[in-house]
């Protein structure tokens, strides 16, 4: 495991993206990393709950767009969804019996704000800023509804912790400076519900899994192509071709 991510283990994980020069952007090989350790944890009974948080000043600002296999990714598999770590960790996300806690705090953009929406429970601190990508249509019309997902895709600017809270985006806006004890707090009460009823909250992720994301999978897929559309224009604007 690279230094580039902090894992604390026990009955609560927790998973750190220690990339605060990048604001914990996430290249290929450290989502790599990640997929490796969410797919540990959730063959690990003995683990009832896993945040995922930032080192520094971030939570996620999204894709190293640096990162040469992430920008080469178009032109090797544009529609191979294992190809690109992030649509694995939110798949992982979901499928994983633990409830998965966001810490979110400063940026919270692009594949993180992916993350966070993927996560069971999200909490930000007040002065959070996030921003989603233009192509999130797998989760968040399922929080937002149509009206709101078209106004929110189509929107370049940040998002209030508040606002995100109001919309449902998050669980809720953590009191000033109180963000890691809220979390704690939160992870603490899910980790005795499953010491005590093993197996239940697994159970009813599943059922609401079910309920709320029928189609994850192709959902996700029709995501990542137009996320590699978006990258394909970029790359060879309709004029130039």
């Amino acid at each position: 495991m690279s230094k580039e991510l902090i894992i604390e283990d026990g009955p609560i994980t927790r998973l750190t993206i220690n990339r605060p020069e990048r604001h914990n952007a996430i290249n290929t090989d450290v989502g790599e990393e990640m997929v490796d350790v969410v797919t540990r944890v959730g063959r690990d009974p003995t683990v009832q709950v896993l945040i995922l948080g930032g080192a520094g000043k971030s939570f996620c600002s999204g894709d190293d767009r640096t990162d040469e296999r992430t920008m080469s990714a178009p032109h090797s598999a544009p529609f191979n969804q294992g190809r690109y770590p992030y649509h694995q960790l939110q798949t992982l996300f979901r499928r994983i019996p633990q409830p998965v806690i966001a810490e979110v705090h400063g940026y919270c953009m692009g594949s993180g704000f992916d993350l966070m929406l993927a996560s069971d429970f999200a909490i930000a601190d007040p002065d959070s800023k996030l921003r989603l990508v233009i192509t999130a249509t797998a989760f968040l019309p399922k929080y937002v509804g149509l009206k709101h997902a078209w106004r929110l895709i189509l929107d370049d600017g940040f998002t209030s912790a508040q606002e995100a809270a109001d919309l449902g985006l998050i669980t809720k806006v953590a009191a000033p400076g109180a963000l890691a004890e809220e979390v704690n707090a939160l992870a603490e009460r899910l980790a005795e519900i499953g010491r005590t009823q093993h197996g239940f909250l697994g159970v009813l992720k599943e059922s609401l899994n079910r309920s709320f994301l029928p189609a994850l999978d192709d959902d996700l897929r029709m995501q990542l192509i137009g996320s590699r559309m978006r990258d394909l224009y970029g790359l060879h604007p309709p004029a130039d071709a």
